[in-house]
C-alpha cells in the first residue's frame, strides 16, 4: 500500500474507529494527532506506550515516533531521555498547505460560514518549532519528518455580543479540529545536508539575513531563526561582517562552486 492509499483509507474512517481509549488524555486527543498515529502505525498496541516516565505516541521496539503539531519546547525532556536511552526517534510535524475554514455556531453546532484560505504552507512554517529543539537536531538517532497537508479547519464562533455574520465575530473563534483532505510532499531531515531544503533558489553565494529573507519570501525573524539553525548544523557559516551585518555562505562541503578560500 502506498502512502497516498493509506491516507485515503484513513480519511474514509470515522473518528471513533481511529480512536483508542489507551489511558488518561487519549480521549481528548485532536483528530489530526490520532489520524497521524494510525497513518504511521496501524497496530494500536504500539500507540501510547510507556517509556520510562514518559508516554510515546508510537513505540515499536527501539523506534519511537512523536507527533507534534506545535509547542516543540514540550518535547525537549522526552527527546533527551529517548535519545540517551538509545531509541531511534522520529518527530513528525504536519504543516497545513491549504486551509479550508469552517465556522461553527456554538449553540447549534451547525457550519454557518465557509471560507477557503489559500495560504500555501511550506517548510519555513516549521522553523519556529525546529528552533525550540535546535540542540537535538544534530543527534544521529533523531529524524524530523515534515509533512504538508490540505486541511478543513473547524472553528467555533464566540463573538460575545457581535453579529453572527460579522467579520469581528468570525475573528473571535476557537479552533476545534483540523481534518486532512489531501496530502502533499514530505521532507525527511536526518543530517545537516537535508536542511539545505531551507536554502532558497537564487540566493547569492554571500548573503545577509535580509537578502536571505527576500530570496525565501519569509519574515526577517524567521530568516534569522533559519540561519541560526543552519549555522548550528554547519550547513552555513558566518564568515565576515558588512558593517553591523553578518555575511553568510554555504559550508564549503555543500557549495558546488567552492574552489578554496582564495576565491
Amino acid at each position: 500500500m502506498t502512502d497516498y492509499q493509506r491516507f485515503v483509507e484513513l480519511t474514509a474512517k470515522p473518528l471513533n474507529e481511529l480512536h483508542e481509549d489507551n489511558g488518561v488524555g487519549t480521549l481528548s486527543e485532536k483528530y489530526l494527532h490520532v489520524f497521524l498515529k494510525n497513518y504511521f502505525e496501524p497496530m494500536k498496541e504500539c500507540h501510547e506506550v510507556k517509556v520510562g516516565r514518559f508516554t510515546a505516541d508510537i513505540c515499536n521496539g527501539t523506534s519511537i515516533t512523536e507527533i507534534q503539531t506545535r509547542n516543540f519546547n514540550l518535547l525537549r525532556e522526552k527527546l533527551e531521555y529517548y535519545l540517551l536511552e538509545g531509541y531511534d526517534v522520529t518527530v513528525v510535524h504536519p504543516i497545513p498547505r491549504i486551509r479550508k475554514l469552517l465556522y461553527v455556531d456554538a449553540d447549534s453546532g451547525e457550519v454557518v460560514k465557509k471560507q477557503r484560505y489559500r495560504h500555501i504552507g511550506d517548510w519555513y512554517d516549521a522553523i519556529p518549532e525546529l528552533y525550540k529543539i535546535k540542540y537535538f537536531l544534530d543527534w544521529h538517532k533523531l529524524t524530523v519528518r515534515l509533512m504538508l497537508f490540505d486541511v478543513e479547519e473547524y472553528r467555533e464562533l464566540s463573538g460575545g455580543g457581535v453579529t453572527k455574520t460579522g467579520k469581528a465575530r468570525r475573528k473571535r473563534s476557537t479552533r476545534l479540529e483540523r481534518i486532512p483532505f489531501d496530502i502533499g510532499d514530505s521532507a525527511i531531515l536526518d543530517n545537516p545536508a537535508d536542511y539545505l531544503i531551507f536554502i532558497p533558489e537564487g540566493l547569492d553565494r554571500s548573503f545577509t539575513s535580509e537578502s536571505f529573507a527576500r530570496a525565501a519570501n519569509i519574515p526577517i525573524n524567521v530568516a534569522n531563526m533559519t540561519l541560526n539553525i543552519l549555522s548550528y548544523l554547519h550547513a552555513v557559516e558566518h564568515y565576515a561582517n558588512d558593517g553591523r551585518r553578518y555575511l553568510y555562505r554555504l559550508n564549503r562541503y555543500f557549495d558546488p562552486y567552492y574552489y578554496g578560500d582564495s576565491e
